[in-house]
């Protein structure tokens, strides 16, 4: 993986083994930035990031035509492939020379572009290449959180393996915004209400694809997960991610049955949807509710519970995805070792320890062991640089 300007490293290039990856130093060193990098070569998106530029190193920012760049090369089951992610300034004319270099960093507006083997690519057509699975310390929300961080959960999964749900999602997404402009022009009678039949059929026929593949994910994340669970907190009680969407469904969801049952609830729906100007029923409103044994999480479990659930969640995720794709994807573990107990954390070293290729980062080396520590590639962080940690021998 190589990056340029991105976030704390100008010009880094480092060629990382398989196995077990830890990645240590003091925080604020850029630790986190490296696994950034990795999971925006899966996902197209940034974790942490609320807009591009906050990716760009703040000294290329103040430079007029500014460049950052992550690339890496990848040795898939089905080839070697190359991705590759530039980001750039959106039009020459924004920073003039009149303007100073500070106001520039302040103003200036980058936008991503993405090659794959050095053809230019589309965002949505690079999702999935790259399979990754990321933990965080920030996971808790995934039990604590709203609605949108657990369907967030979901369609990043979903997306990395199908590359037509991310397109569905998309238009989705669209028709939604369009169907919720109509409806604030009839509130305000600019315009009919008979016009909401297009994009009521819009709708229905992408959420209700939407909504067939949330469920067959979770079912199949559900016997994943329980045992995961069961394993990591040492105890019996039954984890459940029960799918809530915004209208009842019937246990067994078909795209058929979904399009019928949210056909009827727009329409009965309707009167209230003008009313308020926006529109209450669809995939954009599910929910995703972990369980244990019948109880909401959110409400009965422990903090320590809670770890343990997100825990078995993503590590589900991870497993998923090997089973689907028949190969593994790289774990990414930010941050999560020093949250847990000896035990959890042993047990999650040594499911990590299954997958080929698994980052972790720490600023607290010694909390794993020597033994353990031994077996693992270490690199040392600073701001700026990544070098090998060297090895002992006895």
């Amino acid at each position: 993986m190589s990056l340029v300007n991105f976030r704390s490293y100008e010009n880094l290039s480092l060629e990382f083994p398989e196995g077990l990856i830890l990645l240590e130093g003091a925080n604020g060193q850029g630790k986190s930035n490296l696994l950034e990098a990795a999971y925006l070569l899966a996902i197209a998106k940034s974790n942490r990031a609320s807009a591009d530029r906050e990716m760009v190193n703040s000294q290329a920012r103040a430079v007029p035509h500014a460049h950052a760049q992550i690339m890496a090369d990848l040795t898939l089951a089905d080839g070697d492939v190359r991705l590759q992610v530039d980001f750039s300034v959106s039009g020459a004319s924004l920073a003039p020379s009149s303007e100073s270099e500070a106001r520039f960093a302040e103003t200036a507006t980058f936008h991503k572009s993405f090659r794959v083997n050095g053809v230019g690519r589309r965002a949505s057509t690079v999702v999935g290449i790259l399979n990754a699975v990321m933990f965080r310390a920030e996971d808790l929300e995934l039990v604590y959180g709203t609605p949108s961080v657990r369907r967030r959960y979901l369609d990043i999964l979903i997306s990395q393996l199908d590359d037509r749900y991310l397109r569905s999602l998309q238009r989705y997404q669209k028709i939604l915004a369009q169907r919720n402009h109509l409806l604030k022009r009839i509130r305000q009678r600019s315009a009919s209400s008979d016009e909401l039949q297009f994009w009521d059929v819009e709708l229905v026929a992408e959420g209700a694809f939407i909504i067939e593949q949330r469920a067959n994910a979770l079912s199949s994340l559900n016997a994943i997960a329980a045992p995961l669970h069961s394993e990591l907190g040492g105890v019996d009680d039954r984890l459940e991610l029960v799918y809530r969407p915004s209208v009842d469904m019937p246990p067994e969801i078909t795209v058929d049955i979904a399009a019928e049952i949210l056909t009827e609830g727009l329409t009965e729906e309707r009167d209230r949807e003008i009313a308020q100007g926006f529109t209450t029923l669809g995939p954009h409103r599910d929910d995703v509710e972990p369980q244990i044994d019948g109880m909401e999480a959110s409400a009965y479990a422990s903090r320590g519970q809670v770890r343990t659930i997100v825990l078995a969640m993503k590590l589900a995720e991870a497993e998923h995805l090997k089973i689907r794709r028949g190969q593994e994807p790289v774990l990414l573990l930010d941050d999560v070792l020093s949250e847990l107990d000896a035990n959890r954390r042993a047990l999650i070293l040594d499911k990590a320890s299954l997958y080929q290729q698994c980052f972790i980062t720490t600023a607290e080396s010694d909390i794993i062991g020597p033994e353990r520590l031994s077996r693992m590639n270490r690199f040392d962080v600073a701001i700026g640089s990544v070098r090998p940690v060297p090895t002992t021998t006895q």
